[in-house]
């Protein structure tokens, strides 16, 4: 090495870990051979293959495992000593929860690039899909009954539920109509709910989630049992012990539904941008000239902001006295959702008046990993992924 040349440290760094994996390969599978085979009867035409060579990745690489293997599998057959290591789709449970939580953000291929680099284990992307979909089931089931944060005096419990679609294969699809031009749905709508509290504001007296309260439960289950789910859910978050209950929400009617059936004693506050987007259409609507419209859309998104409907629709009424049809279809909508708009008595008691938490989870939950180029699902292979 010539005098003020550069160490080559990163190959000693990739060298040095290598060993050091290696030995930790080592060292495990000799631990987990010294583990007693678990004793099994064998059930009636059921035979026993002793000492089955087996490779089961770990979190240092490749181990080669003998166990007994019975045949045909039965409630006691298969590999009895696999049940006890807790090795699940051929990979040891540390392993597998890398596999997991790698291929929750990335496609199964960068997946299988990322652990390679980062954790220096080699694995094929078709090993992640499969046990992601192992994974997935009993994810999903823990889902609904994540236990809540530690009450605390005072906290308020959020419940904000919205949908997006996830692209879908052809199959999947059929006999749902869509919004194409052709008639034919491209996408399946995932429902997601999000829960977190809220204990405190700041400073200005705007509200602050509480650290490390937001969890999620998404599925493709129609409104009604999803409802059900997010119920359980919330009970299991401890929904009962908060001061209060608030469900916030966009303008569909299934949202509103499942508000109305699983969580009547919440209050039910109208995602306040979403309510903007729909001053604004209003003003459109009534005013061709776009300077005029947008003067009116602050002036009337004031009045939306401060809870004064009363004088927001008496401007509306100076304007016309028989709406036109889509001037009609926004007034509706404003009315519909009235009580669901009291934004300065919410901002008073110094809560939150956006979806922000699930519309946010909407996006990088589900969209950033289901919604990417070229990606087609089947339900379960979507399900198992959001779990």
């Amino acid at each position: 090495m010539e005098q003020g040349e550069a160490l080559p440290t990163e190959w000693i760094e990739a060298t040095l870990r290598a060993a050091l994996l290696e030995d930790g390969r080592r060292l495990l599978e000799g631990l987990l051979a010294q583990v007693p085979v678990p004793v099994v009867a064998p059930q009636p035409g059921q035979r026993c293959y002793h000492e089955r060579a087996c490779e089961v990745l770990s979190v240092f690489g490749a181990l080669t495992l003998r166990r007994d293997y019975y045949h045909p599998a039965g409630p006691e057959g298969g590999f009895p000593l696999d049940r006890a290591l807790g090795i699940i789709g051929g990979c040891t449970p540390g392993a597998a929860r890398m596999l997991g939580r790698a291929a929750a953000q990335l496609p199964y291929l960068e997946s299988s690039q990322q652990l390679q680099a980062l954790a220096g284990l080699t694995v094929d992307p078709s090993q992640i899909q499969r046990v992601v979909q192992l994974l997935g089931p009993p994810a999903q089931a823990c889902l609904v009954k994540l236990p809540g944060p530690s009450p605390k005096p005072g906290r308020q419990f959020y419940v904000s539920i919205d949908g997006t679609g996830v692209p879908m294969v052809r199959p999947e699809l059929e006999g749902r109509s869509g919004r194409g031009p052709d008639g034919q749905a491209k996408t399946r709508e995932v429902k997601l709910a999000a829960f977190f509290t809220q204990t405190t504001t700041d400073a200005e007296g705007h509200p602050l989630r509480d650290p490390e309260s937001t969890t999620y439960l998404a599925s493709f289950v129609s409104s009604d049992p999803f409802g059900r789910q997010a119920l359980q859910a919330a009970r299991q978050r401890a929904m009962a012990q908060a001061s209060q209950v608030i469900y916030l929400g966009d303008g569909a009617a299934w949202v509103w539904e499942i508000a109305r059936t699983c969580f009547p004693q919440a209050v039910q506050i109208l995602d306040y941008y979403h309510a903007s987007e729909h001053i604004v259409t209003l003003a459109k609507a009534l005013y061709a000239d776009p300077g005029t419209a947008q003067n009116w859309a602050v002036r009337w998104q004031s009045l939306l902001y401060d809870s004064q409907l009363d004088d927001l629709f008496t401007d509306v009424g100076t304007v016309t006295t028989t709406p036109a049809e889509d001037v009609q279809r926004e007034l509706d909508c404003l009315e519909r959702n009235r009580t669901r708009m009291d934004y300065l008595r919410y901002r008073k008691q110094g809560w939150f008046i956006g979806s922000g938490v699930v519309e946010a989870g909407c996006k990088r939950v589900i969209g950033q990993r289901l919604k990417q180029s070229g990606m087609f699902w089947t339900e379960a292979g979507a399900t198992a992924v959001l779990a």
